[in-house]
């Protein structure tokens, strides 16, 4: 199992295992970790996320004909989200994409530097493409919250008000390091990927200018409250992009890919049958994932995620409810729970 390699700069109270890593669970104060993200600065530590690096004079041109949305003409220093998709339209990965020079850096799930090459394998022919994997000789984190981009200005010197989501903010191949606007919980924030050593750096300097360290218990209450799908739970070959609320990855007008008439049939005769959506959960155990929503004696869906807001007794799911049981203020049940579940919008979505 691969430790985490930046957490040692800050050492967790609690470790858990994600996907084959090592990853802080807590750094001993949960409600304080997520109370950062909210309402401060947080650093989330991911170098658990693949991260694979695309070079090749063809290696644009077959993104935009493996995924959904549109890579020809990407510049250097822009970057975009996008689905790799089957011939069922169906969720192969997820990923983000940063274009530095001729090279394109992807940012997968911890289970994507193994399954995309592989996949993509069976399309390659005679493009000029390499594809390798980077993500074992460095690391990454994240800086979230609404104080994000205060703090890495005066504390890195990055304006991560000059460009926009997924966008670099800096020349890595001149300076090794990527650094890369993200977005995330309605907030500009920061994206670091590079040697563990030259990040370490970076992250004690956040740490010690007051960003909180963020462990993985934390991390999933604030995922799931604002709608993140992850690999493996709501993200997967049962479900379509439009299901999963990523539409915004999809590019109506680029043409053929793996994938494309499914996508644009759904949206076309508006066939979208199940929809990713938020419950609010009484107290009580937290259901597993799977368990079945109903209402009355309906199928309504099934959960995907679940866990307890932090300083909290209720609870919080993520799940997949068929469109005539989405909408919100709809009350459900858990299958053998007698109290209601009530659905929410997810910010977003």
């Amino acid at each position: 199992m691969t430790k985490a390699p930046l957490a040692a700069t800050a050492p967790p109270a609690a470790w858990t295992e994600h996907s084959g890593w090592e990853m802080p669970a807590h750094y001993g104060d949960v409600e304080a970790e997520y109370q950062a993200a909210r309402t401060g600065v947080a650093l989330r530590e991911t170098s658990h996320q693949s991260r694979l690096r695309f070079t090749g004079k063809d290696h644009l041109d077959f993104l935009h004909r493996m995924t959904t949305n549109h890579f020809r003409g990407l510049e250097s220093g822009a970057g975009l989200e996008a689905v790799f998709t089957d011939s069922r339209g169906r969720i192969i990965e997820v990923g983000t994409f940063y274009r530095a020079g001729e090279t394109t850096l992807a940012v997968l799930s911890p289970a994507g530097g193994q399954t995309i090459p592989a996949w993509l394998d069976r399309y390659l022919f005679a493009e000029q493409i390499a594809i390798a994997d980077f993500t074992a000789e460095t690391g990454m984190f994240e800086v979230l919250g609404p104080e994000a981009a205060a703090l890495v200005s005066k504390t890195l010197g990055k304006d991560l008000t000059t460009v926009p989501d997924h966008h670099l903010l800096n020349d890595p191949l001149a300076e090794g390091a990527w650094l890369a606007r993200l977005d995330c919980f309605g907030h500009a924030g920061l994206r670091a990927m590079g040697a563990a050593e030259q990040l370490r750096d970076w992250w004690e300097k956040l740490a010690k200018a007051g960003a909180q360290p963020l462990g993985e218990e934390a991390w999933e209450a604030l995922r799931i409250g604002a709608g993140l799908p992850e690999r493996g739970r709501e993200l997967g070959e049962e479900h379509n992009p439009w299901e999963a609320n990523l539409g915004r990855m999809i590019h109506m007008d680029k043409g053929c890919y793996i994938g494309q008439e499914v996508i644009a049939r759904l949206d076309t005769y508006d066939k979208v049958k199940q929809r990713l959506m938020g419950l609010e959960l009484p107290a009580g155990p937290l259901p597993s994932r799977g368990a079945v929503l109903r209402a009355g004696n309906t199928e309504a869906g099934r959960l995907t995620s679940a866990t307890r807001v932090p300083g909290q007794q209720t609870g919080i799911a993520l799940a997949y409810l068929r469109r005539e049981h989405w909408q919100p203020d709809t009350l459900l049940q858990l299958e053998g729970n007698a109290e209601p579940v009530r659905v929410i919008s997810l910010p977003g979505a």
